[in-house]
Parts: structure tokens; sequence; C-alpha cells
């Protein structure tokens, strides 16, 4: 019998949240719950309260905001996030603009990548550059600006981030806060971190495989080992993927 795909897309949702939830709890040093909400035929994971608070040095605070919208692949077997956001603020809540924020559009518009980061500042010469951007055509393929002030601004650019396969984590921007700000962890981050980050390279290595079966069999025989092909043939090659910004 066929898994029952609502029941299954509930059940990788909620271990999805479970494992976030252990990963800032862990660097936090108190228990911050996600939550994964059902929304129609995907699920919405996100934190249980409004915003997360990380202490930096004696009396600073930056704030952490993350959502992931999630449905199951076409194989009806492993979660796949179509949309994701990761972002930081000064101060104890998420309000304003954020200091910078990374983003995953699964299908994003053409000419923009999947994975990308936004960082909300401002310097003279990428405003005259992208003042021209905007002058040129540039900004219709993104959101259409309100004025060419707008479509000057930093925040938005998209810095290219891996693509589908190779985009940064939640734990990689929480290490970051911790390398760059002076955030001080919770004695059980390390091994959180560690077996997060292990887990999460092993499931893209994975999909990359899915999405390049060719050149996963050249590895594994040049590593020595006997590949068999299926009896209907080896699976193409999803070059479209592997060509995408």
């Amino acid at each position: 019998m066929a898994p029952d795909r609502v029941s299954t897309l509930e059940e990788e949702s909620e271990a999805f949240a479970r494992r976030i939830s252990d990963a800032v709890s862990s660097f936090i040093g108190h228990t911050v719950p996600f939550k994964a909400t059902s929304s129609g035929s995907r699920f919405v994971v996100s934190d249980d309260t409004n915003g997360i608070t990380i202490p930096v040095g004696e009396e600073g605070t930056l704030a952490l905001e993350v959502n992931y919208r999630c449905e199951l692949d076409g194989s009806g077997r492993y979660l796949k996030v179509l949309n994701s956001k990761v972002a930081v603020y000064a101060g104890s809540r998420p309000k304003g603009d954020p200091l910078f924020r990374y983003e995953y559009v699964h299908n994003r518009g053409e000419g923009l990548p999947a994975g990308h980061l936004h960082v909300h500042a401002h310097r003279d010469q990428f405003t005259r550059v992208m003042t021209l951007a905007a002058i040129s055509g540039v900004s219709r393929r993104q959101s259409a600006p309100n004025s060419e002030l707008e479509a000057a601004r930093m925040s938005r650019i998209h810095f290219p981030t891996g693509g589908h396969r190779s985009r940064p984590t939640l734990e990689d921007v929480i290490q970051m806060i911790e390398e760059e700000s002076g955030a001080k962890p919770g004695p059980t981050w390390p091994e959180v971190l560690r077996s997060n980050r292990v887990q999460w390279r092993r499931h893209q290595t994975g999909a990359a495989v899915r999405d390049c079966p060719s050149e996963a069999v050249r590895v594994l025989k040049e590593l020595g080992y006997v590949v068999a092909l299926p009896a209907a043939g080896p699976a193409p090659d999803r070059v479209e993927r592997l060509a995408e910004f």
C-alpha cells in the first residue's frame, strides 16, 4: 500500500521542526520550540515565539527569524523545502529591516538565484550601479519597485549562495553569529552543530546523486565499487537542475 502523502508530510515536517528546535535550543541554552503548521497540501515550519533573542556580549542582543515552507518531493518520500527565510535583526525582536537575510525559493523567477542573500546596508557605489540597472530595465525581473530610489537599495540585490544543493543552513547562520558577533553558545552546541551539518550534507549528497546519477556511478567505480545498471536502463541526469542559478 502506498504511503499516505499527507501523514508522511506531517511526520517529516514535525521531524524537521524538532531538528531545527534542537539546533537553536542548543545554541541559546534553553528550549526554543518550533512548530509544523498545516497549510493545505504543505506545512510551514517556524519558531513558536515572536522571534528568537540571542544575547551578544554583556548587554547586546540579536533577533533571529526563521521559517520554512515544505512539501514532499515527487517520490513522496523526501521533504522538499519550497522556500525558506533566515533573517538576523539588531535588537531583541524582529522589527523593521533585518541586518541581512538568507532566502531560498524553489521556483525562482528567471535570472534570479534560487538560494540567495540580501544585505540591508548602504553604499554609494552600489546605489549608483543599481540605479543605472533599474533605468536599463533589470529590475523588471524582480518585484516592481515603487521608485528609482527603492530600486537602488542594496537589500534588493540577490547575492547567490550555491543554488539548490549547496545553500547555507540555519546552523551556518547561527555559527556565523557566534564567530562574528561573539554570542556564547550552550554546552551542547558543538555536538548538535556537527550532527545536523553531517545529516544535512548527507541528505544533499543524496539529492545531488538523484540530479546526476551518471557522475555518482563514475565516482563509485573510481573508488572500486561495482555498480549494476537497473533493468530499465540508467536514470537520466537532470541537466536542467544542474544548470539552474
